[in-house]
């Protein structure tokens, strides 16, 4: 079937809402995080009064197509907090929440520790805690289903969020060359501007298919690693016969933007972007409850 704007239409005019567990990877270092992640894990950084991932997975929770949440992260140490923090709260977040104790094998080996947990899964959401974006996941895992990821054997590995556009957190010129080898004449100055990228920027939200798992496995029989990274090691080196079985979910069109929370420093250098992120995901977050 092809993906065509008429028959997309007509699949979701009559698609019956099935339902996915979402994975929540809350482990690591977060060196970039420090001094907080020194006392606190990265997921407990604290945005408008409550931990960023409070913030996510609340978000999440709203739509109709989750069903489960499992967080991965240390049992013991910082991932206790992020435990104590969610304990009996299942009644007001509204899903059922597990955790499973990262190991320390990196975010590929985190996703591998929750097979079987979600070994009866057609397809899953993996949302790293530290990104921020009012993306309509009742949206994205229609058009998944539509593509037949998940239904259909050896037919995709999953999809990833992308967007095509990025808001600089700088000022950019244009310039022209002087005679001298470092002066120039700045014929324009553009502050903060939107830019298009030439290569799409993957945000760190996925949705995959069972295959996901026969590709973990394949790395682990063959690398003597005993920590491996979901994006470098798996996606970014993945055969190309199975990246033709990955596809993306543009953000562009849709007018949200995103957030990639690196530390405190950055929550308070980008206030403003924050402010409206949250402001867009209640937007999104309350129309999904209406739905």
């Amino acid at each position: 079937m092809n993906l065509t704007e008429s028959n997309l239409f007509v699949f979701i005019g009559s698609y019956k809402s099935k339902q996915m567990k979402a994975v929540i990877p809350a482990g690591g270092l977060g060196t970039r995080g420090k001094p907080f992640t020194d006392y606190c894990p990265k997921a407990m950084i604290p945005i408008d009064g409550r931990p960023i991932i409070d913030h996510v997975i609340r978000y999440i929770c709203k739509f109709s197509s989750i069903s489960e949440i499992i967080i991965v992260c240390e049992f013991d140490s910082f991932g206790k907090q992020i435990i104590n923090y969610f304990e009996g709260k299942e009644n007001l977040i509204g899903k059922k929440i597990r955790f499973i104790e990262d190991k320390k094998g990196g975010t590929g080996g985190a996703l591998l520790q929750c097979q079987d947990l979600l070994r009866n899964e057609s397809c899953f959401l993996i949302w790293y805690t530290d990104n921020l974006c009012a993306i309509d996941l009742d949206d994205m895992y229609k058009k998944f289903e539509f593509l037949g990821i998940g239904m259909q054997e050896n037919h995709a590995l999953g999809m990833i969020v992308t967007r095509s556009r990025r808001y600089e957190e700088t000022g950019r010129v244009l310039i022209k060359r002087r005679n001298t080898d470092n002066i120039y004449t700045i014929q324009s100055f553009i502050e903060k501007p939107v830019i298009n990228l030439e290569y799409p920027e993957a945000l760190g939200i996925y949705l995959f298919s069972q295959k996901i798992f026969d590709v973990l496995l394949q790395y682990v029989n063959s690398n003597t690693s005993q920590s491996f990274d979901l994006s470098a090691d798996i996606l970014a080196a993945t055969r190309p016969d199975l990246q033709s079985m990955l596809y993306s979910y543009d953000i562009d069109n849709s007018q949200k933007e995103w957030i990639d929370v690196e530390s405190p420093t950055s929550i308070y250098r980008n206030a403003k972007r924050i402010k409206t992120i949250l402001k867009q995901m209640n937007a999104v977050r309350d129309q999904a409850m209406m739905d």
